[in-house]
């Protein structure tokens, strides 16, 4: 008997992202012919892309769609004989395999993806993805832009001399993409993408404070999973839509106290990324009255800042549109977890390490050492987010079986 790997959906309207997601890769492929399409790192402003009509594939979101289906093993595999180290993001490994693997690599799901005119990466997320971003350009022969942003600690630009450097960067990222498509950026399109996008961003935040109820709405599962129309399809009335049928579900569910588990005993935060082959992980607390009540990871608990500028590309540079999903520094990091803990009701902690990531194994220790001097329980599991070479259930789950012990312990 082959027990199933993904996340069980406490809400109906979850069930409707796979659909979204399969027919966005189909009209993706569907479409290559007649629109220009961009392979883009996530955080690139999809609005603009929308605005000009482009055909944008993120990459990253395609690498975890291998891995939950099972596949990221030989794309890893082939990205390794491609000559990409095993301590190379998992994402790159997978799509390098991707690229590269030729007839070693395994069959593509959705039937692959649109072949590129153009790549576009950002320098403010994550620094490898500048390495295999750079290696695709020069193996594909494809145009690389680079985008750019000043370091943003409070989620917008404090000062001029921030706002001045963002907007020069995104102006000429829209005169790139001009050169590209031969299509001038319409400014009045731009600005109706970016109040659509405003408005879901803002149906999202509060989505995710309406999780703070208890017994919880809405565990990770469901959350790792509803995050995917805000993340590639901001901008789109399909995507504001979405939220506002999400948010209508979760207040329903807190009116009438209808939490993942029957009786809630305990409440935990993840925190890192989820392990992409093994998305029932998360479930495997409800087994013992526990819940994933929060993540700390791809979404920002802001709301959107109002608009500031006539000017869309402006408006954009002073807003900070350019999306950074994670906390700045470990000092943020830090305060952003004592309070999802204070303000979500946590009980406990987990915290995944993922060694190919460094933007987010950087910040575990630390964290740690935080909930440790704060008297927070934690438990502390490693493997990589996509290669599922790195899992073992055994080991994972002997170390949470331990932690639900003393969960269920300092409830009694």
């Amino acid at each position: 008997m082959v027990t199933s790997t993904s996340a069980k959906k406490h809400l109906a309207t979850t069930l409707e992202v796979p659909a979204l997601r399969k027919k966005y890769y189909a009209e993706s492929l569907q479409q290559a012919g007649g629109r220009k399409v961009a392979w883009c790192s996530n955080g690139i402003p999809s609005e603009i892309l929308e605005a000009m009509d482009i055909n944008a594939v993120y990459l990253e979101n395609y690498a975890t769609v291998c891995a939950a289906k099972r596949l990221s093993s030989g794309f890893c595999r082939a990205g390794e004989r491609a000559g990409f180290s095993q301590d190379v993001c998992g994402y790159a490994r997978i799509l390098m395999g991707h690229l590269l693997g030729g007839e070693e690599a395994p069959q593509a799901p959705y039937g692959g993806v649109a072949k590129p005119d153009f790549l576009i990466v950002n320098s403010y997320s994550c620094d490898s993805r500048m390495g295999w971003f750079g290696t695709m350009s020069r193996t594909l022969d494809l145009p690389l832009y680079v985008l750019d942003a000043p370091y943003q600690p409070q989620g917008g630009c404090m000062d001029d001399v921030n706002v001045a450097y963002t907007e020069s960067q995104l102006e000429d990222f829209a005169a790139f993409l001009e050169e590209q498509t031969g299509m001038k950026l319409d400014r009045d399109k731009l600005r109706e993408k970016l109040d659509l996008s405003r408005r879901s961003h803002d149906i999202q935040v509060e989505i995710f404070e309406m999780r703070k109820a208890v017994p919880s709405p809405m565990g990770a599962g469901d959350a790792y999973t509803i995050v995917w129309p805000g993340m590639y399809m901001a901008g789109t009335k399909e995507c504001d839509e979405f939220y506002q049928r999400l948010r209508a579900e979760v207040s329903e569910r807190i009116e009438k106290k209808v939490g993942v588990v029957p009786e809630e005993k305990f409440r935990l935060l993840w925190s890192g990324l989820p392990f992409w082959y093994n998305m029932a992980l998360l479930n495997y607390f409800e087994e013992f009255g526990g819940v994933v009540a929060i993540e700390n990871a791809y979404f920002r608990y802001q709301r959107s800042l109002p608009s500031q500028h006539d000017d869309p590309i402006k408006d954009m540079a002073i807003s900070s549109t350019m999306r950074r999903p994670y906390a700045g520094d470990i000092e943020q990091r830090a305060e952003l977890t004592r309070d999802i803990v204070r303000d979500y009701h946590v009980d406990g902690v987990v915290l995944a390490f993922n060694p190919s990531c460094r933007l987010m194994y950087v910040l575990q220790p630390e964290l740690k050492n935080v909930l440790d001097r704060d008297g927070i329980p934690n438990v502390s599991i490693e493997c990589d987010m996509a290669d599922e070479r790195t899992y073992s259930e055994g080991q994972i789950k002997t170390r949470l079986d331990a932690f639900i012990e003393r969960m269920l312990s300092r409830r009694k």
